[in-house]
């Protein structure tokens, strides 16, 4: 399903240069991935930009955790203790799901680093 939006020139112009600037295309699905998962946001930083818990962790680090223990919830939940909250992790978890190739390629990153870093030592 395509959504087309008539926006004045000056900020048509104006995002087309924020876009530009960042090196990306916009993207709906950020929109649409703090419409319905409100405890995520997005930031930039070394490794791209990526989907992280406002309260806490990236995305992908909370999923890497959640597989260390076999998706049990419980346990994931005591590991981030009191400084992130079930309903935040359970987002985040929904969030991997809709979004897999994006949270996969930042894992993929990571574990290549740690491989790096490894090497080195």
């Amino acid at each position: 399903m395509s959504t087309t939006t008539r926006l004045a020139g000056w900020l048509r112009d104006d995002l087309d240069l924020l876009w530009k600037n960042r090196g990306e295309d916009p993207s709906t699905g950020e929109w649409w991935a703090m419409e319905n998962y409100p405890a995520i946001a997005f930031r930039d930083g070394v490794s791209g930009r990526r989907a992280m818990l406002r309260s806490g962790p990236d995305v992908w680090e909370v999923v890497m955790v959640a597989r260390d223990y076999w998706d049990d919830r419980e346990s994931l939940r005591l590991h981030f203790g009191e400084s992130v909250s079930q309903g935040a992790l359970d987002q985040a978890l929904a969030y991997a799901e809709r979004f897999p190739e994006a949270v996969e390629a930042m894992i993929a990153g990571n574990e290549r680093a740690e491989r790096l870093f490894a090497a080195r030592s």
